[in-house]
């Protein structure tokens, strides 16, 4: 006989573990204790097998107890999945939803949960836009952007700003424990799952905002038991990824010269120049600053420390977490500078959860999430120091002259050390709490299956920026050495301007039934949700549903489920705000038939599914702030004389024109799908095909006419298809108490506009309607004129005389000129395809995993001022003065004519830098996103301690980038804050 005592990983005892004896079928569970006997000869080995948690192996000795420790898996697979407003048997679901859990997401060392998904979820894109969550508003800004915010209504706080979140096409709605809330800032140890859902019949219970798909996100809740108290403390560098690499000064100097005399223009650089700037016998007057070494460190620090909580009895359970990160900026600082000016996130979060069963049927949830957070960077902002960084060249002015001043010329006024170290700083300031109540009766008594819900929502945020900065004057440096001041000064500033305030609400009423009559089992809700928004001074919007959702399924084996809703939004005209919304579906569970049950014992689960959703979306952006109201204003009107005095004379012109018509945009949306389990589940398999038909989509007429004088309004007449396929598979088994598993996604997504009201073009290649959405059109380039006589007999764009080693361009109407009429489709034609996978193991304490992302057939155009140079200060006379980088030397000349990639250098040379298949880049990578090693302790050594449980890990993201292209990065374009890699350590200790 063997006994002994199975733990989690918190070292608590667990329950329903499932015991066996190696190579033999009788089992034991194991008691409330944890606790288990069973009939084993010494040296036998036991084998503990627990849903969602690693298979584990002990050999029995000398009858001596046995104690296990069980650590859940890297991918769980629960009997119960999420879905809007509440759960659902994963057997029963027909709808298309794809599923993380908290090890997915807590390997990737980042400031915000979104940096976890690339990769890891079918039919979710993503694109990174910035390396840094900070937001950015410069003083110069302010006011336009208040008023922007009260004018347009356009703005709702959204810490994820950096991240293009696309859900087949679509940008999904995020809901956080049931209420809609943009916010992505969670800690990851504190999220139970992530899904998306995807079809119309899983999002038709938001109605009117159903077809964008929903990012769902579940908190860890309060669950009973002894406390389960983590802590966790991490440290990462970070280092910028994807930054140019600039021309000496030397060089600079040689090409810009060429490109004078190619204009027909005098060089202004002489051999002695070129030999002061090599040298750097003149750091003065000479200067070959590379500003990238002198404004940026080569790694930035950040840390985080997380402490989560969970317990409580049956009675009252509660759960609670605390999270603090701080990450600091790649820019240089100044020792003598008595404040911060690098760029700095600062945040603190707490979101806990107190769950009390009032009575045995009454149950009564409060969930309170707050945010203190705080966004440092320079006084000039760090987007204009960006944007001059990758447009100064290094000979531009010394850093510092020789008596300490700011070097400047009459072009750069603006020193770029001086406005990285020493322009002040802005401090953003962002708070947002949230409060949950959620109350849910047991209603059986009435009959059995029945259950209300009340739920009730309020949040505030606000963001307010303290501006302190300043301006330093610039010293130009004379030939006598004395100095002219070339900039301005601006002394520090002490100002706080409100940018933002947000209020919420939301509450919702539900009855619920679920009932199973024998092998039948019968589903239902009636639900009524209103959500009201109040953003800055704006009117309340309003948004409400009334629904009703029914299913039925016979003995698990043929399903059917249908939804109705009549759903409003009070931006739209009265008498017209509410519409009605609809979604269905049919599933049969293949593997019960007794073709497949009694002759294929290694399908364990096969299940079709279909669903279709009339769906809709108020298109906020468009829908506007009650623009079916007319609305005037005032021109500054005229005087007029008479005789003896002057008059004003005020009239009124028509503001954009009013659309009493306007209304929410529509979809029909189509999904079918498939979910596969084989070899006993260790092998499992979904794919699914959709077509989504977007249909009166708001935009405005291409054959409007300008006569009118006023802005027209979007009408609902654009029509757009996406449709695409998705494919899952992963794998996960054992071998002994090594733990496995691989999975792999890849979705293949298309998108055209099926009708776009286009102006008349008089040729098919220019028309956008039957074309990609996010095609990109220009020139076909054919390469370049060889020689002057191959420029004088060729079609040359518009008042343009060209010249050898100009870009050459394909005359498609053949009426030998380059014009609007010779421009067509030149990239992303071909269906996106991206893909991702995942695999790792565990033995023994030791766990690895990484994960992989990739993109295929996407396309971009590259910026032209990078890639011509020169461009972006503005003029010296008439010619360009902007950096130059080292893919110039690629450039035509009559010598490299056969391997030239780009065209003779010139100087504000329209004709070259016009939007061309010359310039589009392929935007395809495959990239290491994510990769941790850890070692969790034995547990013998650690409850010498009195813990439950340490693990040491060391986790990285975004290591390895495979790209076409070096000085770029695929995701983050230049101009933008770096994309980072991170290389992060930590500990987490359990009690």
């Amino acid at each position: 006989m063997a006994g002994g005592v199975v733990l989690d990983e918190y070292g608590k005892p667990l329950k329903g573990v499932k015991v066996t004896v190696k190579g033999k079928t009788d089992t034991v569970s194991t008691d409330g204790n944890g606790r288990f006997e069973i009939s084993a000869a010494n040296n036998t080995v036991l084998v503990f097998k627990y849903p969602n948690y690693n298979v584990y192996q002990a050999t029995v000795k000398d009858s001596k107890e046995i104690t296990v420790r069980l650590i859940d898996t890297y991918i769980k697979k629960p009997a119960k999945i999420d879905v809007l407003y509440g759960t659902a048997d994963a057997s029963k679901n027909l709808g298309a939803i794809s599923t993380i859990y908290t090890n997915q997401l807590t390997t990737t060392p980042a400031t915000l949960y979104t940096y976890a998904l690339p990769g890891q979820l079918a039919g979710l894109y993503t694109q990174q836009y910035s390396g840094f969550a900070t937001p950015q508003v410069t003083p110069q800004t302010h006011s336009d952007f208040i008023g922007n915010v009260v004018a347009h209504n356009n703005y709702s706080p959204n810490d994820n700003t950096e991240f293009n979140i696309s859900l087949r096409g679509q940008a999904p709605i995020t809901i956080i424990d049931g209420v809609q809330r943009e916010i992505a800032s969670l800690d990851p140890e504190s999220i139970e799952s992530v899904s998306v859902l995807k079809d119309g019949l899983s999002n038709i219970l938001l109605g009117i905002n159903s077809s964008r798909g929903v990012l769902l996100i579940t908190t860890k809740r309060a669950k009973a038991g002894p406390p389960r108290i983590s802590f966790t403390a991490q440290s990462g560098v970070q280092t910028p990824l994807g930054l140019p690499t600039p021309l000496p000064a030397y060089q600079y100097a040689y090409l810009y010269n060429e490109a004078l005399q190619n204009d027909g223009k005098p060089p202004i650089y002489s051999s002695a120049d070129f030999n002061a700037y090599r040298n750097h016998t003149d750091p003065t007057g000479h200067p070959d600053v590379n500003w990238y070494n002198t404004l940026l460190r080569k790694n930035s620090p950040m840390k985080s420390y997380k402490l989560n909580v969970n317990g409580g009895s049956e009675i009252a359970r509660y759960s609670v977490s605390l999270n603090y990160l701080n990450q600091d900026g790649m820019f240089k600082t100044a020792s003598s500078v008595p404040y911060n000016t690098n760029n700095n996130l600062s945040r603190y979060i707490i979101n806990s959860d107190l769950m009390v069963n009032v009575t045995k049927k009454f149950v009564v949830d409060l969930q309170m999430f707050g945010r203190i957070q705080s966004g440092t960077q320079p006084g000039a902002g760090y987007g204009n120091i960006l944007g001059g960084l990758y447009s100064t060249p290094n000979n531009a002015y010394p850093a510092t002259n020789p008596d300490g001043s700011f070097g400047g010329t009459t072009m750069f006024t603006n020193n770029l050390l001086s406005q990285a170290q020493y322009s002040g700083y802005q401090r953003t300031n962002s708070n947002d709490v949230l409060a949950n109540l959620d109350l849910t009766y047991d209603m059986s008594s009435i009959t059995k299956g029945l259950s209300g819900k009340a739920k009730g929502n309020m949040a505030l945020s606000s963001q307010g920026v303290l501006d302190r900065s300043l301006q330093n004057n610039t010293f130009l440096m004379k030939p006598d050495s004395t100095y002219a001041g070339v900039g301005a000064s601006r002394s520090q500033v002490n100002n706080f301007n409100s940018v933002s305030t947000a209020r919420y609400s939301y509450a919702q009423l539900s009855l619920n039934y679920d009932r199973q009559f024998g092998k039948h089992n019968v589903t239902g809700m009636m639900l009524y949700d209103t959500r009201s928004v109040n953003l800055n001074y704006d009117l309340t919007s309003v948004t409400t549903n009334e629904a009703f959702k029914a299913g039925y399924n016979y003995d698990e084996k043929y399903f059917i489920e249908a939804a109705v809703n009549r759903s409003g939004y009070s931006r739209y005209p009265p008498g017209k705000q509410f519409g009605l919304f609809y979604a269905g579906g049919l599933g049969w569970q293949m593997a019960k038939e007794n073709f497949i049950k009694d002759n294929i014992s290694w399908i364990s689960s096969w299940k079709w599914r279909a669903t279709y959703g009339r769906t809709g979306n108020a298109n906020v952006d468009n829908v506007g702030y009650y623009n079916f109201i007319q609305t005037y204003s005032s021109p500054n009107g005229y005087q007029y004389s008479t005789g003896t005095s002057r008059s004003d004379v005020q009239g009124i012109y028509a503001d954009q024109l009013a659309n009493p018509f306007i209304s929410w945009e529509k979809a029909d949306k189509i999904d079918i799908g498939t979910d596969i389990a084989l070899f006993n589940n260790h092998l499992t398999i979904t794919a699914d095909y959709y077509r989504d038909r977007y249909k009166d989509l708001l935009q405005i007429r291409g054959r409007n006419s300008l006569l009118l004088g006023t802005q027209y309004s979007a009408e609902n007449i654009g029509v757009v298809l996406n449709q695409g396929e998705e494919l899952t598979l992963t794998y996960q088994n054992h071998i002994n108490n090594f733990n496995y598993f691989v999975s792999g996604n890849a979705s293949l997504q298309y998108s055209k506009n099926v009708f776009n009201d286009e102006t008349p073009t008089p040729y098919p290649w220019q028309r956008h309607t039957g074309r990609s959405t996010g095609a990109i059109y220009g020139y076909t380039a054919l390469g370049f004129f060889k020689d002057a006589q191959e420029a004088a007999t060729s079609a040359t764009t518009t008042g343009y005389t060209a010249q050898a080693g100009d870009v050459k361009y394909q005359d498609l109407n053949k009426d030998g000129i380059i014009n609007q009429f010779d421009i067509s489709a030149i990239g992303n034609q071909r269906p996106l395809l991206f893909y991702g996978a995942s695999l790792g193991f565990n033995y023994k304490g030791f766990s690895f995993s990484m994960i992989i992302q990739g993109v295929k057939n996407r396309q971009f155009l590259f910026d032209n001022s990078m890639v011509n140079g020169f461009a972006g200060v503005g003029f010296l006379g008439l010619t360009y003065a902007g950096q130059g980088y080292d893919n110039l030397t690629g450039r035509w000349t009559p010598e490299t004519a056969a391997t030239a990639t780009l065209p003779r250098l010139s100087l504000g040379n329209a004709n070259n830098t016009a939007f061309s298949t010359l310039y589009v880049r392929s935007g395809d990578y495959l990239r290491l996103k994510n990769a941790e090693i850890g070692y969790e302790l034995p547990f013998q050594w650690v409850k010498k301690l009195k813990l439950s449980g340490v693990r040491l890990f060391a986790n990285g993201e975004n290591l390895v980038t495979l790209y076409g292209y070096k000085g770029i990065d695929p995701e983050v374009s230049n101009g933008a804050y770096p994309i980072q890699r991170v290389i992060n350590a930590g500990v987490t200790v359990k009690l």
